[in-house]
């Protein structure tokens, strides 16, 4: 994800606060949706902002270019409209390609806080053609979220023209949850991006003193009845495939959401479709000691799940769910209490986390899982929460229950903390309780921060809802950052971090891991951006203490338009996890990733990951490992759009291949036709094909 939706959306004071709110007006007519600003409403009616001031490079400087912003609304949706002036609009980067994909290109942000919370708001995208994203984004106890799975709908145009660039856009309020009453306060943070130059601005203003982006919003009012989002909202889905050797097999599915009102939402699914439309990217699995982790990309798991959040010990991973046959949530906010419930049934579960990214189960059983979350709020912008999870299968089970709670005081010292407690039986034997602890305590200011944490996983624990890598220690850390602030062209902000940390085997006096960590991260401009990190460790694997110094290289840059890039290195020490024959080696790790924009229709993405390992630094090669994704889309319209994607994996000698047609007229209601095949090199240098699939997908959202 583009580095400034990590970094903008970080800590900070709010100039606004102490503002009064602003009334947003409600207009007469419903403005055209047109990119085109020649509607007199918008002049004449609707709120107008215009005092933007840069966040970067100068923090609270006066902008390079003019924005203007209009806000109204009516009884069905809230309406913003944009003047973006820019001097050289030929120099505007706006690509026409899919939803979320335009985080390179200039662009407006708007956040919508619609519960006040100052801790989770609803984020929109627009580029300067009105391409869209959208995510949630989630500042609790100072961890920032951007997670822009999240879809929904929502209409926006954009026009380029001799000034710069014009945009508008109606977002229904049945596309969100809010409180159910007559004056509605929001919280509203408004984004400009100008990427040739690494400058952004917002509105209102904003200090890095004081942690949270949110807690700096403004308040708006929105008075009076608008149509709520208690509706019914039906989604039919048909997909058929036809694998190599078998009968096509069609399967109709649906998904179903009742919103009871505008901050309660039930959801339903029936057979849902987990196709081949996104594949998970490849990554480096040979000599871990762990399993990897790969994200959630399936719609019904994504919508909502903010909630099921944690602060450390990760409770919830659906990708644990392989093949569910349904599914049911209920989630939404009373008052100071938000709720989340889930449960749902896998056809075809896994048991460990090393098969999770096979896509399919290791028993024959069946699942269900049963989810509950609680949330309160507490003082100001804290919360303290419940959570159970519980896997049943055919007599064994897994349940893991506990509190959780992110505090923050005086926008300066911040606690977090999280207490566990699982029980399992598996073939009639029970494991009995076994805790899992976790606690933070940092202190934040502009310039300098520290904290430390303790966390501890007792060897029973287990939470086979989640993804829990590693048990059976006890550990410790501190940390300490520095922070300076050049303000220069292209050098906004030098970081300097320090680190120390401990495990220890948790009935044992037996210390397991331990290292100190030296970092330092160079922001060039919010798109540029370089980290150096020296790491000096101790990790004890089959009882035998392993001495390790890595160098650490990682940055991600934006300096040319068509052709954004990141880049990370890693050389020193390194350990054979041969059980068998351990011992400490030397490797190389390279990732690289571009996407060479030629037009703005087409993009053509490259991602390599290369590990080298020797027996020791100058010694003989054990194994070079290397993936690369080639990643080919062509945007036909802003609906239309073709992509072609190929992996090769040059130590399995496996290649694989995809074909993908994609119509998607707005969330929900897409049309996708793919092909997909896998190929083996033989010892004779031969290619064989394993395995080739076609699918269809069609699906329509529709709202009762």
């Amino acid at each position: 994800m583009n580095l400034f939706i990590i970094y903008i959306f970080f800590p900070y004071f709010s100039l606004a606060a102490s503002k009064k709110p602003l009334i947003i007006p409600k207009l007469s007519m419903a403005p055209k949706i047109d990119g085109v600003l020649d509607n007199p409403i918008w002049e004449k009616e609707a709120l107008k902002i215009e005092n933007f001031h840069q966040f970067s490079p100068k923090e609270m400087g006066e902008p390079s270019e003019k924005t203007v912003a209009y806000l109204g609304y009516d009884e069905k949706n809230l309406y913003f409209a944009f003047r973006c002036y820019d001097s050289q609009p030929k120099k505007l980067r706006a690509s026409i390609t899919t939803r979320d994909n335009c985080l390179d290109d200039d662009w407006i942000l708007i956040f919508l806080d619609t519960f006040n919370e100052k801790r989770r708001a609803f984020t929109f995208f627009i580029n300067p053609v009105g391409v869209q994203g959208d995510a949630v984004r989630t500042e609790e106890g100072g961890n920032d979220r951007m997670d822009t799975s999240w879809d929904t709908v929502f209409a926006s145009e954009g026009e380029i023209d001799d000034k710069g660039y014009t945009l508008d856009m109606s977002i229904p309020f049945k596309s969100l949850r809010f409180p159910d009453k007559e004056n509605k306060v929001w919280g509203l943070t408004i984004a400009r991006n100008i990427p040739r130059k690494g400058e952004v601005i917002l509105w209102p203003e904003f200090s890095k003193s004081i942690p949270g982006l949110l807690t700096q919003e403004a308040d708006i009012v929105i008075q009076g009845k608008v149509e709520k989002g208690g509706n019914l909202e039906v989604m039919p889905i048909f997909t058929s495939l036809k694998r190599e050797s078998q009968k096509v097999d069609l399967q109709p599915g649906a998904n179903l959401k009742y919103g009871a009102n505008s901050d309660l939402t039930a959801d339903f699914t029936l057979n849902p479709d987990f196709s081949h439309i996104e594949a998970d990217a490849p990554q480096i699995d040979v000599n871990l000691r762990y399993a990897l982790r790969y994200p959630e990309k399936r719609p019904f798991f994504l919508e909502g799940m903010e909630i099921f959040q944690f602060p450390e010990i990760e409770m919830v991973y659906t990708r644990r769910i392989i093949d569910l046959l349904w599914g049911g949530k209920v989630s939404g906010k009373a008052g100071r209490f938000a709720y989340g419930v889930l449960s749902a049934y896998d056809l075809h579960p896994t048991e460990s986390l090393w098969d999770i990214h096979n896509g399919a189960g290791s028993t024959k059983d069946n699942a269900l899982f049963n989810i509950v979350r609680f949330k309160t709020d507490v003082f100001i912008e804290s919360y303290v929460g419940f959570s159970l999870a519980d896997k049943e299968i055919d007599g064994s089970y897994n349940r893991v229950a506990g509190v959780d709670g992110q505090l923050k005081f005086n926008n300066k010292f911040f606690i977090s903390f999280q207490a566990l407690g699982s029980k399992s039986r598996f073939n009639k034997q029970d494991t009995g309780f076994a805790p899992a602890l976790y606690a933070e305590f940092f202190y934040f200011t502009k310039y300098w921060g520290a904290g430390a944490y303790w966390k501890s996983l007792h060897p029973d624990f287990e939470a086979a809802s989640g993804f829990v890598e590693r048990v059976d220690y006890r550990g410790a850390g501190a940390y300490a950052n520095f922070n300076i602030y050049p303000q220069k062209k292209f050098l906004n902000q030098v970081d300097f971090r320090f680190r120390v940390a401990q495990k220890d085997a948790y009935f044992q006096n037996i210390v397991t891991d331990c290292f100190y960590e030296a970092s330092s991260s160079l922001r060039f401009t919010e798109f540029n951006q370089l980290y150096i990190t020296f790491r000096n460790m101790m990790e004890r694997y089959e009882n035998i203490e392993f001495k390790k110094n890595t160098l650490q290289l990682e940055g991600q840059f934006n300096l040319i338009g068509w052709m954004p890039f990141s880049i990370f290195f890693q050389t020193g020490d390194s350990i054979n996890y041969d059980p068998d024959n351990p011992f400490l080696g030397w490797s190389n790790v390279y990732m690289i990733s571009l996407n060479f924009k030629p037009n703005n229709r087409l993009q053509l993405g490259v991602d390599l990951s290369k590990e080298t390992f020797w027996e020791k630094k100058g010694g003989d090669e054990l194994w070079d490992y290397s993936v690369i994704r080639q990643r080919t889309t062509y945007q036909i319209s802003k609906t239309l759009s073709l992509r072609a994607i190929v992996d090769y994996n040059f130590f399995y000698k496996e290649v694989f291949g995809s074909f993908l047609v994609s119509y998607v007229l707005r969330p929900g209601t897409v049309f996708f036709l793919g092909f997909d095949s896998n190929y083996l090199r033989d010892e004779f240098g031969k290619y064989d094909r394993q395995s080739y699939n076609i699918f269809l997908k069609f699906s329509y959202w529709w709202r009762v």
